[in-house]
């Protein structure tokens, strides 16, 4: 807490980004961009016909990701209401981020697959106190 204001409460003060909070913000995008990625290149290698190949790929490029925000907002972030406790947050943080690595390394990305996985999963532990 910093200093109340003259006849005020006291003001909270801003949580400080460092680096690695930086870092773990930018996995998280990457996370849905590449399992977007991942949905489209999914769509599109299934043997349908064209326009309902072009149909599914816009269904799972948005779908993949869209899974991925429904997990972290429900469990994760930090101002969910049924915010996992620490071990478990970190579990399964480190569940989604293999996981997408494993989709996305399944659709031909296999560098980025195991980047993601590796640079995702070692931020988040870094981050594990917060």
């Amino acid at each position: 807490m910093s200093d109340p204001a003259p006849g005020g409460p006291p003001r909270p003060t801003p949580d400080r980004v460092g680096p690695v909070d930086a870092l773990a913000f930018l996995c998280e995008i990457a996370l849905l961009v590449l399992l977007a990625v991942a949905g489209w290149r999914l769509g599109a290698a299934a043997d349908v016909p064209g326009a309902a190949r072009a149909a599914l790929s816009v269904v799972l490029a948005l779908a993949l990701p869209g899974l991925a925000v429904v997990v972290w907002a429900r469990w994760l972030a930090r101002t969910a209401a049924r915010r996992l406790p620490q071990p478990w947050r970190l579990d399964v943080q480190i569940a989604l981020f293999v996981a997408a690595g494993l989709a996305i390394a399944g659709v031909g990305l296999v560098w980025w697959g195991v980047g993601l996985a590796l640079v995702g999963t070692t931020a988040f532990a870094l981050t594990r106190d917060r």
